[in-house]
């Protein structure tokens, strides 16, 4: 297998000297390439193309952001990652807009090291030939919503508190005024009205207002007005009752906290790439739906006989670019076929599958529409198939209907 190809860009010699010795025990595994400014690393990029760029943000004559625009315009197909150390909010909120990931300094080795092999690790993942040539034919890749890139930032830092992070939130007056009017929704129940985004914080907690925000950023990107009869207002709010059915489900499971965020997280975002692919191929998809609507079959089905690919892989390739987990894009991308995630996936496979089609099943919008049935197969194998029992109960609970009400 042939060496991935790296480009670390910096305008110190002494700090890519110190990268070339941090990262010499992947020299077998990664071909790594080290140029001194942005003009050098455009002048590399000309002669040979490059899998993922890392670069430094403050550098003299081109910087960090433009540098990766630059890359996004001429090479979309590589992955962009800032690594700096820089504290300016404002210039850190330029260079997040580029890329696809931002580390920040000081970074472990490890740190470094677990973020590239994450990205890489994709092409592991996605194996189908049809994935990567959808991928290759999208001009440029979304980049993370930057208000969420600098959430987490914020997290990693010290001095993180919920002052600070509400007043991320609150910088975005589109993004705040949503978050709000979901937060005092029914959806969440809240005992008390919460009149601002660090009083979300402090009662939903960060990481579902992380999912929230992310999920947010996604939604009000896509214009509905150009696919009649895509709902987008259906499509949020099944992903909104996915996620909850899923960390639910999670919680049954005797998941932690942890579990039950990340299959929050898988749950709200399983439909993501469905925006994503109607959005960079607007006429195939416009075809899609019309498919789906003339035989009765699902999206999924529809998007597999078009375009060969579907929306559950196109969404997790993008999480996974972003750098999350793997069992949040392993979630997202098996939702509808949890058997191809191996023997021992993360809880979040077969929770967001068995969300997903129980939501469906529970929460009908047209009786006509086509099934989205359950993997009682793999489910089976996986020792869980005495849970949906308890499984449609939960979400009979969840979403207000009583027994025998589907």
């Amino acid at each position: 297998m042939a060496r991935r190809r790296i480009l670390f860009v910096d305008d110190e010699p002494q700090l890519l000297g110190g990268l070339r010795r941090m990262l010499w025990d992947r020299r077998e595994v990664w071909e790594m390439h080290f140029a001194e400014g942005g003009a050098a690393a455009l002048a590399l990029l000309e002669q040979m193309p490059m899998d993922l760029v890392v670069s430094d943000v403050r550098m003299p004559g081109m910087d960090g952001p433009e540098f990766l625009e630059a890359v996004r315009r001429r090479w979309p197909g590589t992955v962009r990652m800032i690594l700096s150390g820089h504290s300016d909010r404002d210039f850190v909120f330029r260079a997040i807009k580029p890329a696809h990931q931002y580390l920040s300094k000081p970074c472990t080795p490890q740190d470094l090291k677990t973020a590239i092999d994450r990205v890489l690790a994709l092409g592991d993942i996605f194996t189908d030939q049809r994935l990567r040539e959808t991928v290759s034919r999208i001009d440029s890749l979304p980049v993370l919503p930057a208000v969420f890139a600098e959430l987490t930032e914020e997290l990693r830092s010290p001095n993180a508190s919920v002052k600070n992070l509400g007043g991320i939130l609150a910088k975005d007056i589109g993004l705040a005024t949503g978050l709000l009017k979901l937060v005092n929704s029914s959806f969440f129940g809240m005992p008390q009205r919460v009149s601002s985004t660090e009083q979300a914080v402090t009662l939903l907690g960060l990481d579902t207002v992380r999912a929230l925000v992310l999920a947010h950023s996604l939604f009000s990107r896509f214009d509905s007005r150009r696919y009649p009869g895509f709902g987008l207002s259906g499509l949020w709010d099944h992903s909104l009752g996915v996620a909850r059915l899923a960390k639910t489900l999670a919680a049954l499971e005797g998941g932690d906290k942890t579990v039950e965020d990340v299959c929050f997280m898988a749950g709200l975002v399983h439909d993501a790439g469905k925006l994503i692919l109607a959005e960079l191929f607007e006429d195939e998809y416009t075809r899609v739906l019309a498919l789906a609507r003339s035989r009765n079959i699902t999206t999924w089905a529809a998007e597999m006989e078009i375009l060969g690919v579907s929306h559950a892989e196109i969404g997790a390739y993008l999480l996974g670019l972003w750098g999350f987990e793997e069992a949040v894009v392993l979630g997202v991308a098996r939702h509808h076929q949890p058997g191809r995630a191996g023997g021992s996936p993360p809880l979040a496979v077969p929770v967001v599958h068995a969300a997903n089609a129980l939501e469906h099943a529970l929460v009908v919008i047209n009786r006509q529409y086509a099934e989205h049935p359950l993997d009682t197969e793999t489910l089976a194998a996986l020792g869980l198939g005495p849970r949906l029992d308890a499984w449609r109960e939960a979400g009979r609970s969840l979403f207000g209907q009583g027994e025998g009400g589907e």
